[in-house]
């Protein structure tokens, strides 16, 4: 639920930053199970901050500039081209997953980088010499900088960003799976709100039973692609390995959705599911009468609602949902704060925030009071860079204008006054269907604890006919087979769903629904 500036520079990237420079933030919607440990867009144009921190320092002045790729290499260029896959291996920081793609333009050989979560990044001072090969990645924390050789399929060499040395090794990747799912573009609306996505329908004709999936906050794609791993894509395929179909769509103003995800409440969040769900219900090839809810995070706070609402949803499964009030929730999140090292004083001055934020929106006053003291958090942590840090964010005071502004438009967004404000547990409790709900044990943004408590209390107080909860062990907010649960982490992991978690949530789903 938080707006990405109170963790202004609560961590740092490595890689981060285009070759374009860093460009002003957004006003984008951040997760509020993730925002607070991520560094604002106007720091890090790319991708949330991992765990693998380097120190900053110049970039060496020798590095290649960029070349034509000479004609006795172009028969080795023209092997390049295409995707290739691997990691870097950094010493006593472990393995960081990366993804390169290369492309000839004319003579020009061209690259790209997926890491840490940043997909498609441009690599600059490409060179290639006979089979060596060198690319770097800007970054205001110390260039980055990749030399190998390309060898039988495979690349490998040597990593190096300012102090920091490791190996990397990348092969080139195959064709992708084939989907096991067949799937359909759809376009639906809710009044003049269009939203656009995919329904992935099992194998046979029909009717199938189906879900509507409901993303957590943030602007997501229909996928809900998180450091590589497409969460909801993923989950469409084990749905259609047991014959539910299901749609997922693009949040409002992402993709082919129109709208605005700050100006939409959950309210209007409902109100889109609701439309998803007459989409379903409208065609032969799915079962009207098994049509269920599918929420993650702040989606299982949306997914109650508009069950409650509605006569036409069969069942629910809450995968990670919020089920505390929004201030108790992000209370704990706080938490994250002291596992990411930040002083002690500084999680304090974000105690001060929120509570001059809750004030604010319960009063709808006292915003002045909350711009000064997110202007005197950022300036601090500002002047806490190194010099070149700062350096390469320009002006000073117009960077801190554009921040502060950004992390304004996100408070008083309508999104997260009503998201702030919403009572699950009484959406919960208003329930009268299956209810499923599952919480990672080590997810550290939606605590299992505290949340699986009020949604036991919550069905006590309702008609709901049948329920299960769980706990994923060692799983995370993703359901990830995790370590520590950071988000943080999630570069680290391989973007797969943990098998307890699909044994728990498909074997109900068999249970109540496909039986």
């Amino acid at each position: 639920m938080l707006p990405a500036l109170t963790a202004l520079l609560v961590s740092v990237m490595v890689f981060a930053c285009s070759s374009s420079g860093v460009s002003p933030p957004t006003t984008a919607r951040t997760d509020p199970t993730t925002a607070i440990t991520e560094a604002p867009e106007a720091l890090a144009t790319t991708a949330p901050a991992s765990t693998t921190e380097l120190p900053a320092v110049p970039a060496t002045s020798d590095q290649p500039e960029p070349t034509v790729a000479p004609a006795a290499d172009i028969g080795i260029a023209a092997e390049l081209v295409g995707r290739w896959e691997g990691v870097t291996r950094i010493v006593a920081l472990g393995e960081l997953p990366i993804a390169v793609a290369f492309e000839l333009s004319g003579d020009n050989l061209l690259a790209a980088m997926d890491i840490q979560g940043g997909i498609g990044l441009e690599l600059v001072n490409v060179s290639l010499d006979g089979r060596h090969i060198h690319f770097e990645l800007e970054s205001p924390f110390g260039q980055a900088v990749w030399d190998g050789e390309v060898r039988d399929g495979v690349i490998d060499g040597d990593f190096t960003q300012v102090e920091a040395q490791g190996i990397f090794r990348l092969e080139r990747a195959g064709d992708p799976e084939p989907s096991r799912f067949r799937s359909e573009e759809v376009v639906f609306n809710n009044g003049e709100i269009v939203l656009a996505g995919e329904l992935a329908l099992p194998d046979g004709n029909g009717p199938h039973p189906a879900v509507v999936m409901i993303s957590g906050s943030g602007d997501q794609t229909r996928n809900v692609d998180v450091a590589g791993f497409a969460v909801f894509a993923a989950l469409a395929e084990e749905l259609a390995d047991i014959g539910i179909a299901s749609l997922r769509y693009d949040d409002r103003g992402v993709g082919g959705s129109s709208g605005d995800g700050l100006q939409a409440t959950i309210e209007d969040r409902a109100a889109d599911v609701a439309a998803a769900v007459d989409l379903l219900i409208s065609r032969d090839d799915i079962d009207a009468e098994r049509i269920g809810l599918v929420g993650h995070s702040e989606g299982g706070m949306v997914a109650p609602l508009t069950a409650s609402q509605s006569d036409s949803v069969a069942f629910v499964a809450l995968l990670a949902a919020p089920a505390v009030p929004g201030p108790e929730l992000l209370e704990t999140q706080l938490e994250l704060l002291e596992l990411a090292g930040t002083p002690p004083d500084q999680i304090e001055q974000y105690q001060a925030i929120q509570r001059l934020v809750f004030e604010a929106i319960a009063a709808g006053d006292g915003w002045d009071d909350v711009e000064v003291a997110i202007r005197a958090l950022a300036h601090q942590q500002l002047q806490e860079l190194p010099e070149q840090s700062r350096g390469a964010l320009g002006d000073l005071d117009e960077y801190l204008d554009v921040v502060v502004s950004q992390e304004m438009t996100g408070w008083q967004s309508p999104w997260f006054a009503s998201t702030l404000q919403h009572d699950s547990a009484a959406a919960i409790a208003a329930l009268d269907v299956p209810l499923l709900a599952l919480f990672g044990e080590l997810d550290t943004q939606v605590r299992a604890g505290p949340n699986a408590s009020a949604v036991s209390a919550a069905i006590a107080a309702s008609d709901v006919p049948s329920y299960a909860i769980g706990t994923v062990q060692r799983a995370n907010h993703l359901f990830q087979a995790a370590t520590t649960g950071s988000p943080d982490e999630y570069d680290l992991l391989r973007p797969e769903f943990a098998p307890e978690f699909l044994e728990l949530l498909l074997g109900w789903l068999g249970d109540n629904v496909t039986k």
